[in-house]
Parts: C-alpha cells; sequence; structure tokens
C-alpha cells in the first residue's frame, strides 16, 4: 500500500499532482532537499496552529541547511518567521505556533549552504479570524518567565530536542472592516530568539506579529560539549529575558 510520506518521498515533480495541497518547486528534486510538513488539515483556532517543517539533509560543516523560512502569501501577515540553523542543531526542523487570517499555501523556502534554495508547499485550511484582535481586549501583561527543557540523561554526540517558551502577548494591531484588513494599533510580538551553548550561537529564530501568543518553539540540537545552553527573547520593543540551564553528559 503506498502511504501519503511513499508519495512525497517520490518524484517531486509528481507530487502536486497526486496530492492536492502539496507541490514542490525549485532545484534538484532530491529528498535530502525536500521539507516536510506536520499540519492540521483544517484549523479550528487560526491563534495557533500547530507547524512543524522538517528537512531529512545532513548538517555538517561544509553542507547543512541554513535556514527554514515560512510564509502565507494570501495572509494579511504573510511572513510567519524564519529559523536559522548551524551545524551544530545535527537535524534540520523546528515546531512552533502560528496565526493565519485566511489560511492558503504554507511556504517552506529552504536555503542549503552548498546548492541554495528549495521551496514546498502545503495548503491549510484556516476559520477566518486569526490575524485580528479587537483594540480594546490588547494587554501587555504577563510578560517574560523564560522557560527551557532538555532531557535529563545527555550522550556525548546526540541529538536531543529542546523546548523554550516564553509569556509574552502577540497580536497583530490588525482588525477586519468591510472585508479588508486595517491597521487598528501597532504589532506586540515576541521578535527574536536567539540560542547559544557556551559562548558559541547555534541557533536563531526571526518571528513576526504572526507568531501565537506564549510562543513555545521546539528544535535539536547535537550535543558536542558541555556547557551553559542560554535562550535569550527579544520583543519588538526591545524587551529582553533570559533563561539558562547546564548541559552536562550522563555518566
Amino acid at each position: 500500500m503506498i502511504t501519503r510520506r511513499d508519495l512525497l518521498l517520490g518524484v517531486g515533480g509528481l507530487s502536486a499532482l497526486l496530492l492536492p495541497g502539496v507541490s514542490w518547486a525549485q532545484g534538484t528534486l532530491d529528498r535530502s532537499h525536500r521539507p516536510e510538513f506536520d499540519l492540521p488539515l483544517l484549523a479550528q483556532d487560526g491563534t495557533a496552529i500547530p507547524v512543524t517543517i522538517s528537512v531529512d539533509h545532513p548538517m555538517e560543516p561544509d553542507h547543512y541547511i541554513k535556514s527554514i523560512d515560512v510564509v502565507i502569501e494570501t495572509d494579511p501577515v504573510p511572513h510567519k518567521g524564519k529559523f536559522h540553523f548551524t551545524p551544530a542543531n545535527g537535524k534540520a526542523y523546528f515546531a512552533f505556533q502560528m496565526r493565519s487570517g485566511v489560511g492558503g499555501p504554507v511556504k517552506a523556502i529552504v536555503e542549503c549552504s552548498r546548492h541554495g534554495s528549495f521551496v514546498g508547499m502545503q495548503d491549510v485550511r484556516v476559520v477566518p479570524g486569526g490575524c485580528t484582535v479587537a483594540p480594546d481586549k490588547v494587554t501587555k501583561e504577563r510578560l517574560g518567565n523564560p522557560m527551557l527543557r532538555i532531557p535529563r540523561s545527555v550522550k556525548r554526540g546526540e541529538v536531543i530536542e529542546v523546548r523554550t517558551k516564553v509569556d509574552h502577548n502577540s497580536y497583530t494591531g490588525l482588525v477586519e472592516e468591510n472585508g479588508k484588513f486595517v491597521r487598528a494599533a501597532p504589532e506586540f510580538y515576541v521578535k527574536n530568539m536567539s540560542v547559544y551553548l557556551g559562548d558559541r550561537k547555534v541557533a536563531e529564530y526571526e518571528m513576526t506579529s504572526a507568531v501565537s501568543p506564549n510562543p513555545l518553539i521546539r528544535f535539536p540540537l547535537r550535543v558536542t560539549e558541555e556547557g551553559l545552553l542560554r535562550v535569550v527573547f527579544v520583543n519588538n520593543e526591545g524587551q529582553r529575558w533570559e533563561t539558562s540551564q547546564p548541559v552536562k553528559f550522563s555518566s
């Protein structure tokens, strides 16, 4: 029996024909550059749509995935964020939650350090309203309290999953009037997340007002050394929060 995954990993040029809502373009059609999506078929809450995007690709110093950029061109806030990787991540994937006003093709733009850009797309249907917020409901309470979680047992060279979160409201400042999105208030959101192991930056996530409130982000890390893992969040008003946890190898 042929599964959906088998079709996606088959001939790239056929994927758009065989699977409605899924397409693939740009660059060599090989599976090592093809983004895979984990998206709901229909998102009931347009303010918090879970998204996981991965690429099955080597993460070596001279050949790795540099970034994955996420865009829904039909949305009032099209750009959903860009995750920057380094070989220290060990794998190329990240998970987050995004806002979407109308849904449509989710585009993942993958940048390879050796072979350039590749683009994959998959549709998501959304109950309308995820990109709007009523001005009288906007507050700036519950800011900060960053959290970081890694496995208790870590082996040298192992690729672990890092989970990090910060309490922060997020809104686009847009409202819908007569079928059009108009600005009613300034944007307010977490703008950047930087990840360090010791003094070395190992990842960065550039966000927009399309990030969901209280963003929870998951990403990989290849642990080749012990040290202090730090995550720094900065919002679009320049406020900064930091959390850290020591990484030690299990005996």
